[in-house]
Formats: C-alpha cells, structure tokens, sequence
C-alpha cells in the first residue's frame, strides 16, 4: 500500500496537470474539451489502485463474498451520480461517477478488511503528496514554454514533460529519501527473478542512503 501511495497518487497528480496536452497528443484536438474528467480520472486514481489492492487482499484470504456487494453498491454510487449530474455536466459526471465508484470500493474493501486485518491506507500518503506536489508542479510551466518559445505540438511536447516528469520523480525522491531498501526487497520477493537487475539499478538511483546489513544483523 505503502508503494502504491508513492507511485500512483503522483503520477495520476502530473497526468490531471497536463491532461490537454495529453488528450490532444492522442486523440487530436477534437477531445481537449474532455480535460477536467481526464484529469478528475488522474486525480482519483489512486483510489482505483488503493481499491485493487484490497480486493485482492480479500480475494487471498478468502474473504470473496463481500465482494459481490462492494462492487454492487459502488456501482450504484456511479449510476446515481452519473444520473443525476449527466444533463448539467456532461460527461464530466462521467469521471464524477467513476471517481466515486473507485472511493467507493476502496472505502468499503477497507471496512471489510478491517474486521480481519488492519489495512494501512494511509502509509507513505504525507510523502507521496509531498512528492506529487513538487514533481507535478513544474509540468504546465514547461508545457507551455514548449508551446509558446519552441512552437512543439503536443506530440512531441508529450514525451519532453514525460522525461522531465521521471527526473522530477527521481530527483525529489532521492533529496527526501523516499524510498529504502526494504521497498526494494518488497519488491524483489514479488517480482520475477528475471526483474531483479532492473530492480538493483533502480535502487541504485532512487535510496540515497543504503542500509548497512550488518547493523541489521545487530
């Protein structure tokens, strides 16, 4: 949960800044009117991921039954909330909807969850806003001095606020020592043996300072 705050809240947070950019760059000027449920959609996606994460939690403890109705009462939430607000707000109303859906279930999953096993939603949340914060921030400063000075369309200002989103994400994680060791290790126990190179290089550059195994073993 904890990796999931830091990962996904800033990412959908840059995604909600330059969001018609975005759109435009994919789907051509025609869609740019869809940049606030685009970005309501990067905003709130954390949730999406929060709400995954505990489903499957559930899921692996046998706890299946109550998913049929979490799933079934937060996609009530959505219907209503798309109903009510379809004709004043369009499809805005939409991205409403489902960013309910997705507060929803992890609202319930959580509750449910909580019975069993004590579900930290909140763990590394400070920091991830924190770093969400400092990286999105820059991001419609640069798009629009690519705009305006360089005269880049959106296709080619797309993947520049990409790379300079990563070396934000890089850079203010590794000044404010976000990420350690153990994240990695986390990592290493779930993911594939092949990953594991990609994983000690990006440990490399994210953990500013290593932990020494030997104070461990004291």
């Amino acid at each position: 949960m904890r990796l999931v705050n830091l990962t996904v809240l800033p990412t959908g947070a840059a995604l909600a800044v330059i969001a018609p950019t975005a759109l435009e760059a994919v789907y051509q000027p025609s869609l740019v009117a869809g940049a606030v449920p685009f970005a309501i959609l990067g905003v709130t996606i954390i949730f999406s991921a929060q709400s995954l994460l505990l489903i499957t939690t559930l899921q692996a403890i046998g706890k299946t039954k109550p998913i049929l109705g979490i799933s079934l009462t937060a996609t009530i939430i959505d219907l209503a909330a798309v109903g009510l607000g379809a004709r004043p707000l369009g499809t805005t109303a939409g991205a409403i909807g489902r960013a309910l859906l997705a507060i929803g279930m992890m609202t319930l999953a959580w509750w449910t969850l909580r019975r069993v096993l004590h579900a930290p939603i909140t763990r590394g949340l400070s920091k991830a806003l924190l770093v969400a914060i400092l990286t999105a921030t820059p991001l419609p400063t640069v798009d629009y001095l690519l705009a305006t000075n360089l005269h880049l369309t959106p296709l080619f200002r797309l993947p520049a606020l990409v790379i300079v989103f990563a070396l934000s994400f890089l850079i203010v994680s590794r000044q404010l020592s976000v990420f350690t060791d153990a994240d990695f290790e986390l990592l290493e126990n779930a993911l594939p043996y092949a990953v594991r190179p990609s994983l000690d290089m990006m440990r490399s550059l994210f953990v500013r300072e290593r932990t020494d195994p030997k104070r461990n073993m004291i």
